[in-house]
């Protein structure tokens, strides 16, 4: 796949563990191709009709792209080898709109979630304007794709995860449960929610305060504040000790 966009391409450059097939830079671009570029990987030069017949003349590419061969995508259960990692993951419950999706990637890694999980029906593969807004983060957070979250929720809860399902109706604040410990945060989409089945697999639902009566979010906006109340609360918990 492509990648395009300054910080979305350095981060892929610095991956080692990510195969570069191409690096396509406009003709300004040579400094940046001096600090980011492999030693091995020679820079193809072109100019804006190249970026524009490639991803569209709307795509954000700020003037450089790599093609890309795919990471290898872990299953969840390699992700629990190690027990001392108490790292949460988030489960996207039809969460479809790109913007949205590589926004919770990039949360994801500021605010150290394993994996962002999805579920393979109805939900949109990783693609050039996912990396994008995730801005590098599709590097280092896995994107896990799922025949079944129910089925994903389960197992996670039989190795001792608490879920916890977003729902803006709900009467508890994220703020008044303990987020010590291993859990999982459950995102629905911005236009139904979770699903019933979804949520009747959560152990918690809560909602996150809000200043009078305007309290819509977007799904990436309600994702960032949830991560960021588990490690505030984490890193508090340290801090006492």
């Amino acid at each position: 796949m492509w990648i395009y966009g300054r910080h979305a391409v350095k981060s892929a450059l610095l991956n080692e563990k990510r195969e570069i097939l191409r690096l396509v830079l406009l003709e300004s671009f040579k400094d940046f191709s001096d600090k980011c570029s492999r030693s091995s990987l020679k820079p193809e030069f072109v100019d804006k009709n190249f970026f524009n017949s490639t991803f569209g003349r709307d795509a954000i590419h700020q003037g450089c792209a790599v093609l890309v061969k795919n990471l290898r995508e872990p299953c969840i259960g390699e992700l629990l080898e190690n027990e001392s990692d108490h790292r949460p993951f988030v489960l996207l419950d039809q969460v479809t709109d790109p913007q949205n999706v590589g926004g919770i990637l990039r949360a994801a890694a500021v605010f150290g979630a394993r994996a962002v999980v999805v579920q393979d029906r109805n939900s949109p593969e990783l693609t050039p304007a996912i990396a994008k807004v995730a801005s590098g983060a599709i590097e280092t957070v896995p994107l896990i794709r799922v025949a079944n979250l129910v089925g994903a929720i389960s197992s996670l809860k039989k190795r001792g995860f608490w879920c916890v399902g977003l729902d803006e109706k709900s009467e508890q604040k994220i703020q008044e449960i303990s987020l010590l410990g291993n859990f999982v945060f459950v995102i629905g989409s911005e236009g139904g929610g979770i699903r019933r089945l979804t949520r009747e697999s959560c152990d918690f639902l809560v909602h996150l305060p809000a200043f009078g009566n305007f309290t819509t979010l977007n799904a990436a906006q309600a994702a960032t504040i949830a991560l960021y109340e588990f490690l505030r609360q984490n890193q508090n918990n340290v801090e006492k000790r």
